[in-house]
């Protein structure tokens, strides 16, 4: 809980509603009689004066208002929050063969106090979307995270076969001697940041390369794809029972809006790792404009705006790097078993794929 936030927003929310009080005043004032002033023998009551005796607490209070809350044991149950939530996470599992994610959390700390003195928060999600584990630490080395990832193993029922990072497959000696067998996996998202946070955003082709980028790195499923063509030319998913034209559906390919709307109907078949490689260079060679010696030439162009190129200095890095990386991306288990299939509601009025 951010305490100095909420301090803020209730100050702030008393200090709007003595603005709008003030304006009411004068604006009765001013429709009774247009001419005159509001006397001054009638002053309104000047904000923060002799009135005004209780104010919004301030952050720390609220926080440590908080903590006290979640510690009380006077419910029903004879449970507080704190120890209910905490028995929650220790009692998330991972059954034989499953996967999970460890990642490092930078924005969260925000919300602890600075005494504290951490700079990170580390956690560890399972396939099923669980926490199974969140930590404080001071740094992202691996002797911070160290304790906290020996006791999640020592759980009888967390037993996974494979391990998706931001960072793999930095920490791999680590994961990989605590648990042998471990398969270690770079995460698909992590993966593709790399590269479109060096592009340019407001060039004219960044919206052509960024699809591009994505279907040289996976390909959606055939069957899967096949089933929302007829959905979508059928006006069968729920989306107004719009159905769509040829024409529609190829302008609406290739888009944040199609990845965002159908991407959940999809499964992702990540491209073999030479194929991967190669299909990357291509599209960097698409894109680019300035060309080294000896290397293959570039079809880019300038932006007709700004006049400059897609790529930024970090671009080439970047692609070098996630052509080194591309082995650790594939998937390490047969499609069927890396997607849970979520039926549809009973109530629901359409057919879904």
């Amino acid at each position: 809980m951010n305490g100095e936030l909420c301090s803020r927003l209730l100050f702030d929310t008393m200090n709007r509603l003595y603005l709008k009080s003030l304006k009411d005043y004068l604006s009765l004032q001013k429709e009774t009689n247009q001419t005159s002033t509001p006397p001054t023998n009638h002053e309104y009551v000047k904000k923060d004066g002799v009135h005004i005796e209780q104010f919004p607490p301030l952050g720390e209070s609220i926080r440590q208002i908080y903590l006290q809350a979640s510690n009380s044991l006077n419910n029903l149950w004879v449970v507080s929050n704190k120890i209910r939530n905490t028995r929650e996470i220790q009692g998330v599992s991972s059954e034989t063969g499953g996967t999970f994610a460890q990642y490092h959390m930078f924005e969260v700390v925000k919300n602890y106090p600075k005494a504290l003195g951490a700079k990170a928060g580390w956690g560890v999600a399972t396939h099923t979307g669980e926490i199974a584990t969140a930590v404080c630490v001071p740094f992202t080395q691996t002797r911070h995270l160290a304790h906290a990832a020996q006791q999640l193993i020592s759980r009888k029922s967390f037993n996974p076969s494979v391990m998706h990072s931001d960072t793999w497959p930095n920490k791999s000696e680590f994961w990989e001697s605590t648990m042998p067998g471990l398969e270690g996996r770079l995460g698909l998202f992590h993966y593709e940041k790399r590269i479109l946070k060096t592009l340019r955003k407001k060039h004219i082709d960044c919206h052509d390369a960024v699809g591009d980028l994505l279907f040289a790195v996976y390909a959606y499923d055939e069957q899967d794809y096949e089933k929302l063509l007829v959905a979508m030319k059928k006006g069968t998913l729920p989306s107004n029972g719009k159905s769509f034209t040829d024409q529609e559906i190829d302008d609406l390919k290739g888009t944040k809006q199609f990845r965002d709307r159908y991407g959940k109907y999809l499964r992702k078949r990540l491209r073999l790792p030479e194929t991967m490689r190669q299909a990357i260079d291509n599209w960097f060679c698409r894109y680019k404009v300035t060309v080294s010696p000896g290397s293959r030439p570039g079809r880019g162009r300038l932006d007709p705006l700004h006049k400059v190129p897609l790529f930024k200095h970090e671009t080439k890095v970047a692609v070098k790097n996630c052509k080194e990386k591309a082995e650790f991306l594939s998937d390490p288990l047969p499609i069927e078993k890396m997607y849970d299939r979520i039926a549809p509601s009973p109530n629901s009025k359409y057919d879904i794929i």
